[in-house]
């Protein structure tokens, strides 16, 4: 059975088992019977979760991509993913048949696979640089999808870089020794966290240093523009000198060398200060102080000073 939709439903059996199109997304979904006969709707979750990286890259609805869902008895809305390097690329995800809507786009899980997709795969030996944007943005885009408020976004970003810095695994090895013995040493969320504290400190600096003219969601657009097709096999190290020299090289090759041969820990400290984010006895405070606020407004919204202004002066 087929399910092709835009915003109606066609059915068909033109093609061995069952799927699903995401409306609005050249995305074409197959998924197993106990999901497709299933109550929820595939589609509309789907839908949120894609449309929450075109805040990033405007042009990522456009690009073709299949969505394989299976079903999974395990309690969680969303139990794994994964992500495969093929034309069209494939996102494989493991739901559970009866979760809700609310519980699916609550899940921080589709985010984090989707999010992979902004850039090309750096290797193996690189993983810390793919899992590090994805685990950075997985809660960014939640907000961006209208899943989760940006307080709460920030609240859950702290926790997650206070598990990789609490990771057993992986103590007291660099990122550049660790990140090619991830999954032998099972040091993910030591890895998967210092990437992201890596993305958090680079686009903190871009948006501070350019006034606001460039951020890690402009790089990321531009590099798409530019790079979507091509067929090079790429580093870390490649990737973000390209991504330098589309905003500020300096800053990318900078926080690089401050981190690749340390001990892989997640170094928040001077992004949270920026941002006004300090740990409480539950969770973490937000500052008041009117340029924090406007700076975590911005990066969890994905809009600028002045388009947060002028949506908040409409009547």
């Amino acid at each position: 059975m087929d399910v092709c939709s835009g915003h109606s439903v066609a059915v068909g059996n033109n093609e061995r088992g069952p799927c699903i199109r995401a409306p609005g997304q050249s995305s074409l979904v197959k998924a197993d019977d106990a999901i497709v006969l299933s109550n929820v709707s595939w589609s509309t979750w789907l839908d949120v979760v894609l449309q929450s990286v075109h805040s990033v890259d405007p042009g990522f609805v456009e690009r073709p991509l299949v969505v394989r869902l299976e079903a999974a008895t395990d309690r969680y809305p969303i139990t794994f993913g994964r992500i495969r390097r093929v034309s069209p690329p494939e996102v494989h995800l493991q739901v559970h048949p009866d979760a809700t809507m609310e519980a699916l786009v609550d899940d921080w899980r589709g985010y984090h696979e989707i999010a992979h997709l902004l850039i090309p795969f750096p290797g193996n030996d690189d993983i810390w640089f793919s899992e590090g944007l994805a685990s950075y943005y997985q809660y960014i885009l939640q907000v961006r999808a209208g899943a989760i408020g940006a307080d709460e976004a920030w609240q859950r970003l702290f926790a997650g870089f206070s598990r990789g810095l609490n990771d057993p695994a992986g103590t007291g090895r660099t990122l550049a020794d660790l990140s090619p013995d991830m999954w032998r040493e099972r040091a993910f969320r030591r890895v998967y966290w210092t990437g992201a504290a890596y993305f958090l400190r680079v686009d903190v600096r871009l948006r501070r240093e350019s006034a606001g003219k460039h951020s890690l969601d402009s790089a990321l657009a531009e590099f798409n523009r530019c790079w979507r097709d091509s067929r090079e096999d790429w580093t870390a190290r490649q990737l973000l000198d390209r991504l330098g020299q589309l905003t500020i090289p300096g800053i990318w090759q900078e926080e690089y060398e401050a981190m690749i041969d340390r001990v892989a820990v997640p170094d928040v400290d001077a992004p949270m200060t920026a941002l006004g984010i300090e740990k409480a006895e539950s969770g973490v405070r937000l500052s008041d102080h009117p340029d924090q606020k406007r700076l975590r407004d911005e990066i969890a919204s994905g809009r600028s000073d002045e388009e947060l202004h002028l949506e908040q002066s409409e009547p």
